[in-house]
């Protein structure tokens, strides 16, 4: 795609090592390649690569490997956006390590995140998931190059990351969502993320190592409040979250050169 000619890109990037998509398409694959055996795409014995972009520890593919695909392709999409305009994926994981990836990717390719948003995702009853503290809910980060943002969205302490993800609760459950324990962590991880890209963008060095990358991103992040004590912190809550007025709040612009 030319640079700067597109109006916006959705994405759903793999989640880090939640699911081997080779693995799984082998089942199907076995039988396919039985069927239709002059077919090019059907020359190997199995859809197993070594460059698929997922976290496989039996493969020995590790957070280094994800990041880097990840990058390569968030650098290509970046190129392409007109100035301003989003790149929006999903995002979800268990771990906030498996975040550390994302925020790297997204450094990497000059973008800042602008919004990260709870969406509902995963139906509760998934048997991988049912009964568990896991969560339903995908973030989608909002990415752009240049533009404004709330300076509300710009939080650093447990406080006031907790009134952002109180603000996203009431706003699914105002839509119907039953949102768990696990929803909450899960929202907090996007925040965190998206406040850690805010706080790295002006000093990343896109050229250090990999593995220099990851560190710089898991330092920022513990530096702000654990998923934990926010979740602690919105679950103890008695005041409702202030949804009203923000349109009056000041905007803070940025722009990557």
């Amino acid at each position: 795609m030319a640079e700067g000619t597109a109006d916006a890109v959705l994405t759903d990037p793999p989640y880090f090592g939640n699911v081997q998509y080779a693995e799984l398409m082998d089942f199907c694959y076995a039988w396919l390649r039985r069927l239709v055996t002059d077919e090019l795409a059907f020359k190997h014995p199995s859809t197993r690569r070594d460059g698929e972009l997922t976290v496989n520890a039996s493969m020995n593919r590790g957070p280094e490997h994800f990041t880097e695909g990840l990058s390569a392709v968030f650098q290509k999409l970046g190129r392409a956006l007109k100035p301003g305009a989003p790149l929006a994926f999903t995002f979800h994981h268990n771990s906030l390590e498996a975040y550390y990836s994302v925020a790297a990717a997204i450094l990497d390719a000059g973008l800042t995140c602008s919004a990260s948003l709870p969406c509902p995702a995963e139906m509760g009853a998934s048997i991988h998931i049912s009964g568990t503290d896991s969560s339903t809910i995908d973030t989608v980060f909002v990415c752009r190059t240049t533009g404004r943002i709330r300076k509300d969205l710009i939080a650093a302490g447990v406080e006031s990351i907790a009134k952002l993800v109180q603000r996203d609760v009431r706003a699914l459950e105002s839509a119907g969502a039953r949102v768990r324990v696990g929803d909450i962590r899960c929202i907090a991880r996007g925040h965190i993320i998206r406040l850690v890209v805010w706080y790295l963008r002006k000093q990343w060095n896109r050229l250090a190592c990999t593995s220099d990358k990851l560190a710089s991103v898991a330092q920022k992040a513990c530096e702000l409040p654990s998923v934990a004590a926010i979740g602690f912190r919105v679950s103890t809550a008695t005041d409702p979250p202030h949804t009203s007025g923000m349109e009056g709040k000041g905007r803070e612009s940025f722009a990557h050169n």
